[in-house]
């Protein structure tokens, strides 16, 4: 296929629990400048932008942050800003997004790319995202892009790849074996030595007759709705039924309801200096640190700490004495206080504060 029917798909439309309490509901993580003095959002796109004209770069997000796309964005066509009819999982955004762009560009080939995401080597990334993309244009199959693990990491899905199937462009593509959920470390650390397990990125490329396909086949439950969506376009029952039908699709990312079903998923492992930077594990680990291993940032006093993420912004000091491996981040009206092998559980303790009825510190 020709590279005129290449299109980015940026999702946009993530809370960022991982990164509470310096993500909010008011300042999403794709909205915060963090290690650039651009946003993550902001960085995504200029990433992509030698790769896409802007006719060609779509992104979704949720009704309450549109305003925020516009000005971190100001050269996106707003026409390309999809709005999701309700909070859903990635599949069910993705796909929808997919039927959006399809129907106003047939044929398309779809490049999908979190907005959270921080690519040492750019240039590199599009090489490798270019091959994905030319594969997918050329063969039945959704294609994954895996990272070359830096670290055992339990907050991350992995891939585990299978036999070589081709090299494009000087990029390998392989046979999937198999998705795995987040481990625990003892796990990670198995994956980390095995190496042929790779972070799973979240970064996809696919066709959108695969894509279709591959619903029809293995996700029913999301093709169905999808396809009366589909069936509405340009009708004068559109507005007032998508978000009926959007509401019936599964709420379940696109890897777990789709990627671990299929066979037909290949994967082009990515080594650029990938990094994650919606966990603060990630941030501390690009962060400079004192002769304790310690990241102090703002507001901050400590006394014999090591190896710590220390930080403050808004006006609270954070006094630490004697800590050791922990992650203490006092933003605005909230404190998060974990230990940094356990920074898998702050969407854990981001459900409770909701439980609690406390949804405006979030």
């Amino acid at each position: 296929m020709s590279k005129e029917c290449y299109h980015a798909l940026v999702l946009a439309g993530g809370f960022g629990t991982r990164l509470w309490p310096r993500s909010r509901q008011h300042k999403a993580k794709q909205f915060l400048c963090i290690h650039s003095r651009e946003t993550l959002l902001e960085q995504t796109i200029s990433r992509i932008r030698p790769m896409f004209p802007w006719e060609r770069i779509w992104v979704i997000t949720k009704p309450a942050q549109e305003e925020d796309v516009l000005a971190h964005v100001p050269g996106i066509i707003s026409s390309n800003i999809l709005i999701e009819p309700c909070p859903k999982g990635t599949a069910a955004a993705i796909s929808w997004a997919t039927a959006r762009i399809e129907s106003l560009h047939p044929n398309s080939l779809i490049a999908v790319l979190p907005s959270d995401h921080l690519i040492e080597d750019e240039k590199d990334f599009r090489c490798v995202l270019d091959a994905g993309l030319f594969f997918a244009g050329s063969n039945p199959c959704l294609v994954t892009f895996g990272i070359k693990p830096a670290r055992a990491e339990p907050a991350y899905g992995y891939v585990e790849i299978g036999r070589l199937r081709t090299k494009i462009r000087g990029k390998n593509c392989y046979d999937v074996t198999a998705f795995h959920e987040k481990p625990d470390r003892e796990t990670a650390l198995d994956y980390l030595s095995s190496g042929t397990f790779f972070w799973n990125s979240g970064i996809f490329a696919f066709s959108s007759k695969v894509l279709f396909d591959a619903l029809k086949k293995w996700m029913p439950a999301a093709w169905g709705p999808l396809e009366r969506i589909r069936s509405l376009s340009g009708s004068k029952e559109e507005v007032s039924m998508v978000r009926k039908y959007y509401d019936l699709i599964p709420d379940d990312s696109l890897d777990k309801g789709l990627l671990e079903k299929a066979s037909n998923v290949v994967v082009f492992p990515c080594d650029c200096g990938w990094h994650d930077m919606g966990v603060w594990e990630t941030y501390y680990d690009l962060s400079t640190k004192d002769d304790d291993g310690n990241v102090i940032d703002g507001l901050v006093a400590s006394v014999g700490c090591k190896n710590c993420l220390l930080m403050s912004e808004g006006g609270i000091l954070v006094a630490a004495v004697g800590t050791e491996d922990m992650v203490i981040v006092a933003e605005g009206d909230a404190v998060l206080v974990c230990p940094r092998n356990r920074l898998d559980e702050v969407k854990q303790v981001v459900e409770k504060i909701k439980e609690r009825g406390l949804a405006e510190y979030l």
